[in-house]
């Protein structure tokens, strides 16, 4: 059994706003949340997390060209993707998209849809590190191989644009409407809009519920530090600005999927320095060929 509290000056459960809040996880699960004080049944836990000036919000769901990451700066279009993805094995595949996976967890994104040519790529992410990742699968390719919310069409105009996440059909989005995808960006981070509003589109479009705090959903958790700049005070704030602490430049301290833990004091505990240094020497080799 493994049982973690999350507390923070302020809660921010995607409905509501609690000053002073808490979140009781036990094995990724929600078990309850509120206002302090926190129950004493609840503060025998494994971990301790969050703390005075944190604020604790729900992490988001973004799709990005993982993979493609050393070769983001070529700006690739749909097409030039898939080919690169065919001609990428899945284990060289994961090597190169930890620098993106990295930067979506470090950005608050907890739920990862990354593109790719097979489920493989997910499931060995999956393995590696943890967390929780589905596929986006590039339509020039064919028909996908699943269906959502293991898998992702991604749509693209002769597949010559960046493209789209859509659902065709009756329910999500139709007609090509744009959602939280952070292709082609030189950092993944640049999220613009609301970005919780964003991801709760993209997660109804692919047959998601939204990623709220709520009893007996699983854990998906941020927690940012607004005890110091640039985030100082920012708990004090209301609604529409926590709505938007993704985008703040806020110090993401802490996110938690289900049971996995990925970041932890401002540090990712999963994708460190050699895997960087492996990326880069991988990223490297293929530019030079390209």
């Amino acid at each position: 059994m493994f049982d973690v509290l999350v507390t923070g000056s302020v809660l921010y459960t995607g409905r509501e706003i609690i000053r002073d809040g808490y979140v009781y996880v036990k094995n990724g699960k929600i078990i309850d949340y509120g206002p302090s004080p926190v129950p004493e049944d609840y503060t025998y836990v494994n971990l301790v997390l969050g703390g005075q000036g944190r604020i604790i919000v729900p992490s988001l769901t973004a799709v990005i060209d993982a993979p493609a990451y050393p070769v983001r700066i070529r700006r690739l279009s749909l097409g030039e993707r898939a080919r690169f993805y065919q001609e990428t094995p899945p284990s060289l595949a994961a090597t190169l998209s930890l620098p993106a996976i990295y930067e979506a967890h470090m950005a608050g994104v907890g739920h990862v849809i990354t593109e790719y040519s097979s489920i493989e790529l997910p499931n060995t992410l999956r393995s590696m590190i943890g967390g929780v990742y589905s596929l986006a699968y590039p339509s020039c390719l064919g028909e996908p191989p699943g269906e959502p919310p293991g898998v992702v069409p991604v749509y693209g105009e002769d597949c010559e644009g960046d493209g789209i996440v859509e659902v065709r059909g009756d329910s999500g989005f139709t007609g090509g409407e744009r959602v939280l995808a952070l292709y082609h960006r030189l950092s993944y981070t640049r999220l613009e809009g609301d970005p919780l509003e964003e991801s709760n589109r993209l997660r109804r479009a692919i047959g998601l519920g939204p990623a709220v705090i709520e009893r007996d959903a699983r854990a998906e958790i941020a927690v940012y530090d607004a005890s110091r700049p640039p985030g100082m005070f920012l708990d004090r704030a209301g609604e529409e600005a926590l709505r938007r602490i993704y985008s703040s430049g806020a110090r993401l301290e802490t996110l938690m999927v289900g049971d996995a833990i990925l970041v932890d004091q401002g540090e990712h505990l999963y994708i460190v320095e050699k895997h960087f240094s492996e990326a880069r020497r991988a990223g490297l080799r293929i530019l030079e060929r390209r």
